[in-house]
């Protein structure tokens, strides 16, 4: 997964929804089995936990205080990316997610926006479906689309609209076609004649993919 949605239990008791005190995060935790890492605070070791905290179809509120120092350091430091329940297919198409609302947001840090060099509304998320981009996307793997990408690069990977359909495959630039790639071999190539592209959009290019590991 992504660094950027690593949060200690004191900031979690600080979102909506959430357990108030650090005792009930703990117990959240376990009880759902959110991923978990140590990490050094500034009294010493603790831990971090990686939270699926925004559900719904509303931007989610935090909890304002006037003196609370630690919400406001969270809204400097973090930016809220919409995520669509959508599977971009990584076999043979799935549901285009035109007119849907967002069903739930993922926090990424600014700082790694600006490193990337991102606008914070040319991305959105959505999940990977089948196995045909194995072993670089698996199934249900969470992928931030940068939509201000349109244009195709050769080698790089994009989130391809066709009708209803989505697709997440590689590019290959050719002179007259595109050629749309499984980086899983048992699927063949799909290419795409420079005469037929008018019926194809580029929702734009993959720049962060996060999975799960592990039991």
């Amino acid at each position: 997964m992504s660094n950027d949605n690593w949060l200690t239990p004191k900031e979690i008791t600080k979102l909506q929804g959430m357990p108030t005190s650090i005792q009930g995060v703990h117990k959240k935790a376990k009880k759902e089995n959110w991923p978990s890492r140590k990490h050094e605070g500034v009294r010493g070791p603790g831990v971090e936990y990686l939270v699926p905290f925004f559900h719904g179809t509303e931007e989610p509120q935090l909890k304002y205080t006037a003196d609370n120092s630690e919400i406001n350091q969270f809204m400097n430091e973090f930016v809220l990316i919409p995520g669509y329940s959508v599977q971009v297919s990584a076999g043979h198409g799935s549901t285009a997610m035109e007119g849907m609302e967002p069903s739930r947001f993922l926090a990424y840090r600014k700082k790694w926006l600006k490193y990337r060099g991102f606008g914070e509304k040319d991305l959105v998320i959505v999940w990977a479906k089948g196995d045909s981009m194995e072993p670089t996307i698996h199934n249900n793997d969470t992928l931030v689309i940068n939509t201000s990408r349109k244009k195709p690069l050769d080698g790089q990977i994009f989130v391809i609209r066709f009708e209803e359909s989505l697709w997440v495959k590689r590019v290959q630039i050719r002179a007259n076609s595109w050629v749309l790639i499984s980086d899983n071999a048992l699927y063949p190539p799909i290419e795409i004649k420079h005469e037929e592209q008018s019926n194809f959009e580029i929702v734009g290019q993959v720049v962060n993919i996060s999975k799960d590991i592990g039991d």
